[in-house]
């Protein structure tokens, strides 16, 4: 399963915020989508997954057009993990994560035995068992973005689009949480999608990038090739100094 962008472009208030993005995304890999704030990154995501309706181009998911996609079917093809996630009721993790389960769930009929063997699954592979019979509103950021993840996970898609997922996380957080997203390419063959705010995390962890200024594509292609000192200091403004040292890369500036 794969996005295609085409031409696309979108305004808020007559104000245009992307113009003429134009990509393609591919089964299995791991995508980062970089750029300074105000570059379009959110907005980028929140088409691609279907919360704002583009205006003009087209995105085509596995040979359809995403607008003509019904919205149920659409979440049974892509997940999204927003970068907050505030509830004002005291839900249960378990009950969080079995929302997950909403587009495959028949109107008045409840949760069959499948929706809760992917929640079990999901809360495995995330390693937060302990945390399951908590109420969301007691846990810190960075168990919370887990439960969010095993939420996208119960939901069973082939693609999972996060923005910022490690934005407001501590270190230790930042790389299990982007570790695991690795994984799930490696192991599930899931395409991941993540709006990334740290230069150095998308380098060491993404196959492809896609670098956004001003609304516009700056770069896109292969990791190694387009994280640059040349295309960080053109995109961010930064003059940086890039290290590769014990199979890890590292900027300064």
């Amino acid at each position: 399963m794969s996005i295609q962008v085409k031409s696309l472009d979108y305004a808020y208030d007559h104000k245009k915020v992307l113009h003429n993005i134009n990509l393609t995304f591919e089964k299995g890999k791991f995508y980062g989508i970089l750029g300074p704030n105000g570059s379009g990154k959110t907005t980028l995501i929140k088409l691609l997954t279907g919360l704002l309706d583009h205006q003009q181009g087209e995105i085509i998911l596995n040979k359809k057009k995403m607008n003509t996609i019904p919205r149920k079917a659409l979440a049974k093809q892509i997940a999204y993990v927003p970068q907050m996630f505030n509830v004002k009721n005291a839900f249960l993790v378990k009950d969080i994560i079995l929302m997950g389960r909403h587009p495959y769930i028949k109107r008045m009929h409840s949760p069959s035995l499948e929706d809760y063997k992917k929640v079990e699954e999901a809360i495995a592979e995330t390693n937060i068992e302990p945390l399951k019979d908590r109420f969301i509103n007691e846990l810190s950021g960075g168990e919370t973005q887990r439960v969010i993840i095993a939420r996208a996970l119960a939901q069973d898609t082939e693609i999972i689009i996060l923005d910022e997922p490690i934005s407001q996380l501590d270190i230790h957080f930042q790389y299990e949480i982007i570790k695991f997203l690795k994984k799930l390419c490696y192991e599930k063959n899931k395409t991941i999608i993540a709006s990334l705010h740290d230069i150095g995390v998308a380098l060491n962890y993404c196959e492809e990038v896609v670098m956004l200024k001003e609304g516009s594509i700056k770069a896109q292609g292969k990791t190694k090739d387009i994280i640059t000192q040349k295309t960080i200091e053109e995109t961010y403004g930064l003059k940086v100094n890039m290290i590769y040292s014990n199979h890890y890369h590292y900027i300064g500036w």
